[in-house]
């Protein structure tokens, strides 16, 4: 299964604007580009923070043609909100997750976000690529990145300027262990 971890962050390292939660701060150009990318996945991740903000969009773009995942520690508390094969909120490990959605024949999952969730799959050795957009924005503080130190050897695959922006799309796939 190819996993990839998409999202956009500011020149300095952050995917929310000091305290406000959301990506309110990207181009017109990345939005453009998340909704073709989304386009060529087959399953969604999420974190229940990330879910929150954005509940509103998932939500209103259901299908089971593109299935979403909600991480959370208590999946009973949004029991309300789920809808089989198209909005799941599971409390699984990364690997049980991913090894989960192999078993139902998922073949292309994005990991988007957020911060928690980005350093749960990294550390799991479990990402193949990063697909971000940097932003021409500098925040100084905000959500970064990563929630945790995480060392891990990446090798450029692309960089292009995303149309009519100054928003850069950069590509990188992640060196894995062998043991992986």
């Amino acid at each position: 299964m190819e996993i990839s971890v998409i999202a956009a962050q500011s020149l300095d390292g952050f995917i929310a604007k000091h305290d406000l939660p959301g990506t309110d701060f990207t181009s017109e150009a990345d939005k453009l580009h998340f909704r073709r990318i989304l386009q060529t996945f087959d399953s969604l991740i999420f974190g229940r923070l990330t879910y929150e903000v954005s509940r509103a969009a998932i939500r209103a773009r259901l299908s089971p043609s593109l299935p979403r995942f909600v991480m959370t520690r208590n999946p009973r508390a949004w029991a309300g909100d789920a809808v089989y094969g198209q909005l799941e909120f599971v409390s699984d490990t990364p690997t049980a997750l991913v090894a989960r959605l192999r078993d139902r024949g998922f073949r292309r999952c994005a990991v988007l976000g957020g911060s928690q969730i980005h350093s749960l799959f990294l550390e799991s050795n479990l990402i193949d690529t990063l697909i971000i957009t940097i932003e021409p924005r500098l925040f100084g503080r905000g959500v970064p990145f990563l929630h945790q130190c995480i060392d891990a050897n990446l090798r450029l695959e692309s960089v292009e300027r995303l149309p009519a922006s100054d928003s850069l799309l950069v590509t990188y796939r992640l060196a894995k262990s062998p043991d992986v």
